[in-house]
């Protein structure tokens, strides 16, 4: 009985060390082989209570590295674009648009896990967190505390990232869902520059 209760668990927890370096293998692939991204994505806020307190949606596209066009079309119009040199924040009710280095706004933000074309090791401790809703969960914590959130959690399924739960340093929770995402599929480098509009007004100045 002892021997078969041992058996059992030698049996458990190599399906588990098994489950999860797949699990990494699909994460490394995603982060180092996917170039381009098309998806749909769905955000909800929470508070430190638990309770919703902002939701959205819109469009996400990424062009590995440095470029990318996350544009909300829910509850209002805004546009978040970088174009390898500058962050534009467009606010299309405002008629305004902000510009700056991509250095100085990004830094460790979430939407650099995305942008990114390189192993997640050399800015997080990754560690597996188990299943939930039917997607298998890693863990990201920054090597470094100079960070916006203190920890990420990404879920995944197929090689591709799902969903990304955000953990900032207030109790809060930004939940972003990926839907009908498509990789490596030609996107055209114009997806990736801002032209103002006319009557818009430009704080900041383009590099």
């Amino acid at each position: 009985m002892i021997k078969r209760s041992i058996l059992v668990v030698v049996l458990f927890l190599y399906h588990s060390w098994s489950l999860a370096d797949q699990v990494f293998d699909g994460l490394n692939r995603f982060f180092t082989e996917v170039t381009t991204l098309d998806t749909a994505f769905y955000q909800e806020v929470f508070d430190e209570g638990g309770n919703s307190i902002q939701r959205s949606q819109g469009r996400l596209k990424l062009y590995r590295p440095g470029r990318f066009r996350w544009e909300y079309t829910t509850p209002t119009a805004q546009l978040i674009l970088a174009d390898g040199r500058n962050l534009w924040i467009y606010d299309v009710e405002l008629e305004q648009a902000t510009v700056k280095p991509v250095t100085d706004m990004l830094g460790a933000t979430p939407i650099t896990l995305l942008t990114e074309l390189r192993p997640l090791e050399d800015e997080f401790l990754i560690e597996p967190a188990g299943e939930r809703a039917g997607l298998h969960w890693v863990e990201l914590t920054p090597r470094t505390q100079d960070t916006e959130f203190n920890r990420v959690e990404l879920g995944l399924l197929e090689d591709q990232v799902r969903q990304m739960e955000l953990h900032d340093q207030f109790g809060q929770k930004t939940v972003i869902r990926f839907e009908g995402m498509k990789t490596n599929l030609p996107l055209p480098r114009s997806e990736f520059q801002f032209d103002v509009p006319p009557g818009v007004d430009v704080i900041g100045v383009a590099q």
